[in-house]
This record gives C-alpha cells, structure tokens and sequence, in this order.
C-alpha cells in the first residue's frame, strides 16, 4: 500500500529515512489505515512499517509498541475531529436570529458533524472496531465522545429563544444526533447498501442532513404528551 502525505502527495521514501519528523508521520498514516482496515488485533508493527515504507522495526523505535501507536493514532483523529466540531455550536447560534434560524441552525450543528465524518472515513471504521474490540480484548477505555461537540449542542440550545421544553435533555438530544449520522456510514457496506444507498457520498450527506433537521425540528418544537 503507497502512503501518502495528509496533502494527498506521495512520501518519498529517502527523504522519510533523513526526517524523523516525516518518518513518524508516514508510521502514524499508515497505522491509521492499517488499524481501520485490519482492527487492532489484526494489525502489525511490521505491516504498518511496510506500508509506510520503512523498515518493520522503525514504528517500535517510535512509538515503543502497538498499544502506544494506536493511541497515538486515536489520540490524533480525537484532536482533529475537536478542531473540526468545536466551532459548530458558535457558527450555529450566530444565525438564529436569520430567517427561519432555527432549521439553519440545526443544520450547521448536523450538516458539520456529517461532512466530518464523511471527510475522514478511517475514523468511523476505527470507533466501529474500537467499540467492538475494546470489551472483548481488556484493553483500558477512555471516554469517546466529544467535549466540543456536546458544548456546542449544549451551547445551541441555551441560546434558543424560546428556550426548549423541560422533556428535552441536552445528553439524550447529543445522542441522538450522533447515532442518526453516524449509523448509516457505518453501515454502509450491510444496510445500506442493501437498500440500494451509497452513505458515502455528498448528495446521501445532504439528503441525511436534511431528514436529521427535520426530526430534531419536531423535537425542539412539540410539547411531549407524558
């Protein structure tokens, strides 16, 4: 497998050899997909040091062993997907007093969460295995979810004039949204594709971004019968 740089340019094997910094990043490339493709019990050092192209034992030189590099992997997405969500909430409240603010703000908080995750398919796969894997092998858990995503939710919905009902509760609300995105891109390859969907594509992001809106619309504006 040829890895490539985040620019989508391909990593020269020389100069990795002469730039540690370079070599590490090309280990942390290729463990990121080797891990999303093979899980982490299937994966090797030494595959993912042949598929940056260095030798087998050059990711134990960086990173010690397997457990420290696959979290160093996961550690790397969880920053990233912080930097992507963390301004979602603020990008949402600012256009609530728009017309019709309250459908394009929701769409802010869910059409961003999606296009996450529809530009970075490795981390699906790998909270897909880790879910899985995590209970099965001991392995120790940290928490999963995102702070920044469920402050921005969190901050959204305070900023709702009028404000909610009390049936609705800011963790079940975050919950929601990220099962009714995430699960159609994990499933992609089972239930959806049965169903004769593509979930990996813009057009199924936009129609999905559409339908989540319009659930959470009903949500925020229905009083609950109890």
């Amino acid at each position: 497998m040829t890895v490539k740089n985040r620019d989508g340019s391909a990593v020269d094997g020389k100069v990795r050899r002469r730039d540690p910094d370079r070599s590490r990043q090309a280990i942390l490339d290729a463990a990121e997909q080797v891990f999303a493709r093979e899980g982490y019990d299937g994966a090797s050092m030494a595959a993912i040091g042949k598929a940056a192209g260095v030798s087998g034992t050059l990711p134990g030189y960086f990173f010690g062993d397997k457990a420290t590099l696959y979290a160093a992997v996961i550690d790397r997405l969880f920053e990233e997907r912080n930097r992507a969500l963390e301004e979602l909430g603020r990008a949402a409240t600012a256009v609530l007093k728009e017309e019709d603010g309250l459908r394009r703000g929701l769409e802010v908080l869910v059409g961003g969460y999606l296009r996450f995750l529809l530009a970075r398919p490795t981390f699906v796969q790998l909270m897909a295995r880790d879910a899985l894997e995590m209970t099965r092998s001991g392995r120790a858990t940290e928490p999963r979810h995102s702070a920044a995503y469920e402050s921005s939710v969190r901050g959204f919905l305070a900023a709702l004039s009028p404000p909610p009902g009390p049936g609705v509760e800011p963790d079940q609300l975050l919950i929601s949204i990220v099962a009714l995105c995430f699960f159609p891109l994990e499933h992609d390859a089972t239930m959806l594709a049965g169903m004769g969907y593509r979930a990996w594509t813009p057009a199924f992001v936009g129609k999905r971004t559409e339908h989540v809106v319009d659930i959470l619309l009903r949500v925020l504006t229905t009083t609950p019968v109890r």
